[in-house]
C-alpha cells in the first residue's frame, strides 16, 4: 500500500510525495522521537506533512497540538486540542491502550476536565491491574502509567512506576529527557512533602543535572540542601536559579547570600534563644526576629563605637576594652546565627525576602559581612616586613 501527499499551491499540485508503508511507519517514528527530543519546531514539520497525507492517529494529533502551542500558534493548537480529543475518545472506546488514555487523559487536562481525566486514567489502571491489559514494559510505558495514578492522585503508585521509569530511560541524544524532569520533579515534590529531604536532593540535584531545569527546579533543590544543612551547595543552586531567570532573581540572591553565611558560621541554632523553633513560627514571628536581631547587632556596634569614643578621651584613637570586646563580639555571633536561621526560613516559605528586609532596614546585614564585625584596634593589623634598609 501506498500514500501519496501532494503540496498544493494556489490551487495547483506542485509536488507530490509517495510514501510506502514501512516509509510512512519511519517518519511517523521520527516524529515521535523529535517531539521525545524536545524538537518541537522539526516535530511539527513533520506532523504537517503527515497531517495533509491525513495519517495522523489521536496521539499524534496530540503532539501537533502540542507542537502548535510550544510554537505560540493558539488558535492551531485549540483545533487540534479537538481534534485530538474527537480521535482519541473513539480509539480509547474501540479498544483500551495505554499511549491512548496517556494522551486522552493529558487532552482532558487541558481542557480543564479534570474529571473526564480522572476516569479514563482509572479506567486504564483498572484495566492493567485486573490482567485484562499488559503491564507496560518499556520505559515510557511506566512514565505513561505513573503519569495516569497520578492523574488519580495515587502517589504511592505513581511514584512506584516514575521511579522505575527513570531508571529505564535511555536519555542519549535527549530523548525523553522531558519525561524524566517531570518525573523527578513529582518524586522529588513528593519526597519534600514527607520531609524526606535526602530523597528530594537526590530527585532535583538528578534533574537539574539532566539540563532544561527551571528557575524553580533550582530553589527547591536549594530548599532541600538548607534541611539537610548543606549550605554551601544551596547557595551554588540559588545562584543558577538566577542566571535563569535574573529579573525574578531578588529573593534567590538574597537567599544565596544567607546560605553562604550559614556555611560560614554553622552551625545554626533550630530554636530562638526563647526556646521556639524556627520552623514552628509563623511569618510574624520570624519578622520580629529578623527585626529585633538586626537591632540586637546595630545596638552592639553602637555600644562599641561609643566605648571607644569613651575611652579615647581626646585622643586620635584608643583600643576596645578587651573584656567588652569579648562580649561584644560573642553577642554579634550568635545573633547573627539566629538571624541567618531565622532568614533562611522565611526564604523556604516563599516569603518575600527582599522586600521585607529592605522595608525594615536590615537589607545590608544580609550582604556586609562588616556589619557584623567590631571595629579593629589602633594598631591591630599586621604590618608585612620590609627589607633591610628600605
Amino acid at each position: 500500500m501506498r500514500f501519496v501527499l501532494a503540496v498544493i499551491v494556489s490551487g495547483f499540485a506542485v509536488s507530490a510525495l509517495t510514501w510506502a508503508a514501512d516509509d510512512l511507519a519511519s517518519i511517523k517514528d521520527d516524529a515521535v522521537r523529535q517531539y521525545d527530543q524536545g524538537n518541537y519546531d522539526e516535530a511539527l514539520k513533520t506532523l504537517h506533512d503527515l497531517d495533509n497525507a491525513h495519517v495522523l492517529d489521536g496521539p499524534l494529533v496530540y503532539r501537533l497540538f502540542f507542537c502548535e502551542k510550544t510554537a505560540g500558534h493558539e488558535d492551531d493548537a485549540r483545533k487540534a486540542l479537538e481534534r485530538a480529543r474527537q480521535a482519541l475518545e473513539a480509539e480509547f472506546a474501540a479498544g483500551k491502550s495505554l499511549e491512548v488514555a496517556f494522551y486522552l487523559a493529558n487532552t482532558y487536562a487541558n481542557l480543564a476536565r479534570s474529571a473526564d481525566a480522572k476516569s479514563v486514567a482509572h479506567d486504564m489502571t483498572a484495566e492493567i491491574e485486573s490482567g485484562r491489559a499488559a503491564k507496560p514494559k518499556s520505559a515510557i510505558g511506566l512514565f505513561q502509567l505513573g503519569k495516569l495514578y497520578q492523574d488519580q492522585a495515587r502517589p504511592t503508585e505513581a511514584s512506584s512506576y516514575y521511579a522505575k521509569a527513570v531508571e529505564a530511560f535511555d536519555l542519549a541524544g535527549g530523548r525523553y529527557a522531558g519525561n524524566a524532569r517531570w518525573a523527578l520533579r513529582y518524586l522529588g515534590n513528593s519526597a519534600l512533602s514527607r520531609s524526606d529531604f535526602a530523597s528530594a536532593e537526590s530527585s532535583f540535584a538528578r534533574l537539574t543535572s539532566l539540563g532544561g531545569a527551571d528557575a524553580a527546579d533550582w530553589d527547591v533543590l536549594a530548599a532541600a540542601r538548607v534541611r539537610l544543612a548543606k549550605y554551601g551547595l544551596a547557595a551554588e543552586a540559588w545562584r543558577a536559579s538566577v542566571k535563569l531567570d535574573p529579573a525574578n532573581g531578588d529573593d534567590a540572591r538574597y537567599a544565596a547570600r544567607l546560605a553562604d553565611t550559614a556555611a560560614a558560621i554553622a552551625p545554626l541554632p533550630l530554636t530562638v534563644s526563647g526556646g521556639t523553633a524556627f520552623t514552628a513560627m509563623a511569618q510574624a514571628d520570624l519578622e520580629a526576629t529578623l527585626k529585633s536581631r538586626g537591632e540586637t547587632a546595630l545596638a552592639s556596634q553602637k555600644r562599641a563605637a561609643e566605648a571607644v569614643r569613651d575611652a579615647a578621651g581626646g585622643q586620635a584613637e584608643s583600643a576596645l576594652e578587651p573584656k567588652l570586646r569579648a562580649e561584644l563580639a560573642q553577642t554579634l555571633k550568635l545573633t547573627r546565627r539566629e538571624f541567618v536561621a531565622a532568614g533562611l526560613e522565611y526564604v523556604l516559605r516563599h516569603y518575600p525576602i527582599r522586600d521585607t528586609a529592605f522595608r525594615e532596614g536590615y537589607a545590608v546585614l544580609v550582604f556586609q559581612d562588616r556589619a557584623w564585625e567590631l571595629p579593629a584596634d589602633p594598631g591591630s593589623e599586621v604590618k608585612a616586613p620590609t627589607a633591610e634598609g628600605s
